[in-house]
């Protein structure tokens, strides 16, 4: 037997034939001795394609293992593999029992002598490891699959058809999924729904392996090359549907790199990620709390150091007493980050304003180690994990993440709805964005609860409902925040993690009934309202009550005197200059008896802007301007309208 032990190089373009930079094949054809790639910890990178024979024995059958975290890249996007050979790659579903979906999407096709394209996938390719240490071994059996509701670990690897299925495209709703059962058929790029297998051996006991979920073998001609997922956008609701895909390849993917490639460029409104609760143990769709968590790059970052936002999936936190879960999870810690995808995760692409095709590609591959920088498939959950500040990643000195703390600055405020569900929203602070919609650094609200709370950003007449808001810090601002309730709710707001705002304050300012809640240093808004829809009322603010009033005592006087007003009755109007640009985003024109003649809203920080007064009687009227941070500026104006 021959082989390749990598442990401690990078292999770089190994030239064995004219035909492929890594050819890798038995030593003679009829004889058992068998020649494969073992690579320890390191990355194999192969410029162009790679042609894998398959071995004669069954302990040593791959033609490459991929081992301790070990990874293969592939550089040209003409790159086109082939041969009957396989690649053997680990992933373990991190805390996953028979109950629960994970999404994937496979390294690798089914592999076969005829064809030089990535193939198709099928669940029969994922292997049962052997006895032994996973990291040393390479012998692996092949699956068994059954039509039963439960898959099982022993005595051998049995997964349940049943839960297989694909979503090219389209919402949430199970018709748009198509059952795939054990088929060939799940396409390279084409992300796949599986449900997991029992998390401790058949008569032993959860200790002996509980929370650490499966670790499953993938075996097959590893995908490379460019992969074209289409995508669709719903012009009816103005909404991109979503589309199941993930990472193709037999290492990590870089989704910073993907979403801002030319060829994406503008298309992705953000990249979803499906997770569940762990606290039922049922098949019944109704008894399985989960949701779709959000992720956006915070802009282009070729160095590696952004990890983008993400604002995780929508939980239950209430047990069946009615009791707030200490410690429970709800889509992973509060640091995760989710821009370097690891091998085997599926995840959504949601298009930001048309259909089209979204292109992924062998530039956008990155060696980021399994649990390094944050690269976990589905979430980590393991006591003692430092999740909140990204790690390094020795061995790979180009992306090293910088040690600094790299994330924008940011409060992510939970909203807690009584004995229900809580909403994770993060508001973000970035001089590259804008207060309307930014790509890459806002993302839509699943919206998958019926009470629910969102940020509006958007137009007046067309605001959509945003769970990431990234605007520039201003400590003037109110930023909306809007809530849809179907019933009655006690609900309260509190930030969990706050980030490079250091002496900041936010606050929920109640514009009804006048009333300021700090959010902040260990404090929450509460509040009880009926069933509804609340937008306009409330905000998030950064000075509260007393700050305001003194703010108002000092800007007051100052305003009144800056705003100018001209009466030019020759043309009908009244002129106002604004030439500090105090942001008005309310004008009421009453008469001498008090009654309200014109209102305008929302005039924003024009330097010079004027109204209508042709249509009013002649006589004396009283104006006022309301600003934004609650500064008032009222004038007394004389309309005579010449006949």
């Amino acid at each position: 037997m021959k082989h390749l032990l990598l442990s401690l190089i990078v292999l770089s373009s190994v030239g064995v034939t004219a035909q492929a930079d890594l050819f890798v094949r038995p030593t003679a054809v009829g004889t058992s001795t068998d020649s494969y790639v073992y690579v320890d910890d390191v990355v194999l990178y192969v410029e162009n394609d790679v042609n894998l024979q398959r071995n004669n024995n069954i302990e040593t059958e791959g033609s490459i293992y991929l081992r301790n975290r070990a990874q293969l890249i592939q550089g040209s996007e003409t790159a086109r593999n082939t041969g009957n050979g396989f690649l053997s790659v680990y992933q373990r579903a991190e805390d996953s029992d028979q109950w629960t979906y994970n999404y994937w999407c496979s390294p690798v096709g089914v592999a076969n002598a005829t064809t030089n394209i990535n193939s198709d996938f099928g669940v029969g390719s994922f292997y049962d490891i052997q006895i032994g240490d996973p990291d040393e071994i390479t012998y692996s059996e092949p699956t068994l699959l059954t039509t039963n509701i439960n898959g099982s670990s022993t005595p051998s690897l049995t997964i349940s058809k049943r839960w297989i299925y694909i979503h090219p495209d389209g919402f949430e709703a199970s018709t748009d999924y198509d059952k795939v059962n054990g088929a060939n058929i799940i396409g390279p790029g084409v992300g796949f729904t599986m449900k997991g297998v029992n998390e401790f051996p058949v008569g032993g006991s959860p200790t002996d392996n509980y929370g650490e979920g499966f670790q499953y073998d993938f075996r097959g001609r590893p995908n490379t090359g460019e992969i074209v997922i289409p995508v669709v956008y719903n012009t009816t609701l103005s909404t991109g549907e979503y589309t199941l895909s993930g990472n193709p390849y037999p290492s990590a993917l870089d989704l910073n790199h993907l979403w801002y490639d030319p060829d994406n460029a503008g298309k992705l409104e953000s990249i979803k990620y499906w997770d569940e609760d762990k606290t039922s143990n049922s098949h019944f769709y109704h008894e399985n709390a989960g949701g779709y968590g959000s992720w956006v790059p915070m802009g282009d970052d070729p160095d590696g150091t952004q990890p983008g936002m993400y604002s995780r999936p929508l939980f239950n936190v209430w047990n069946g007493n009615g009791d707030i879960v200490t410690g429970g999870s709800q889509g992973g810690p509060t640091g995760l980050q989710k821009r370097f995808a690891p091998i085997g995760q599926g995840f959504f692409f949601v298009p930001s304003n048309s259909g089209d095709n979204i292109h992924i590609k062998n530039e956008h591959r990155r060696f980021i180690k399994y649990g390094d920088n944050n690269s976990i498939f589905r979430r980590p959950e393991r006591e003692g994990d430092d999740t909140t500040t990204l790690k390094d990643n020795p061995g790979n000195e180009e992306f090293v993440l910088a040690e600094k703390d790299p994330r924008v600055p940011h409060f992510r405020i939970n909203v807690f709805f009584d004995k229900s569900h809580v909403r994770d929203m993060v508001l973000a602070f970035s001089d590259d964005a804008t207060d309307g919609y930014d790509n890459g650094y806002d993302a839509k609200s699943p919206m998958d609860a019926t009470s629910d709370a969102y940020f509006p950003v958007g137009q007046d007449n067309n605001k959509k409902p945003y769970v990431i808001n990234t605007i520039p810090f201003d400590v003037q601002k109110q930023i909306p925040i809007s809530f849809k309730l179907d019933k009655g709710f006690k609900f309260w707001l509190e930030t969990v993690e706050e980030v490079k705002v250091s002496g900041k304050r936010a606050y929920i300012y109640d514009s009804m009934e006048n009333t300021y809640q700090e959010i902040t240093n260990g404090k929450s808004a509460t509040y009880n309202l009926d069933a509804g829809t609340y937008d306009n009322r409330f905000f998030v603010v950064f000075k509260g009550d007393s700050e305001l009033t003194a703010y108002v005592g000092e800007t007051q006087g100052r305003a009144q005197e800056q705003v100018d007003f001209f009466q030019n009755n020759n043309l009908g109007v009244l002129e106002v200059t604004n030439p500090e640009g105090y942001n008005i985003k309310q004008a009421l024109v009453f008469d001498m008896t008090g009654k309200l003649v014109y209102e305008q809203m929302n005039i924003g920080a024009e330097k010079n802007f004027s109204f209508p007064t042709s249509n009013l009687s002649d006589g004396v009227y009283i104006v006022k301007l309301k600003t934004t941070d609650n500064i008032d500026i009222s004038h007394k104006t004389s309309v005579y309208n010449r006949k």
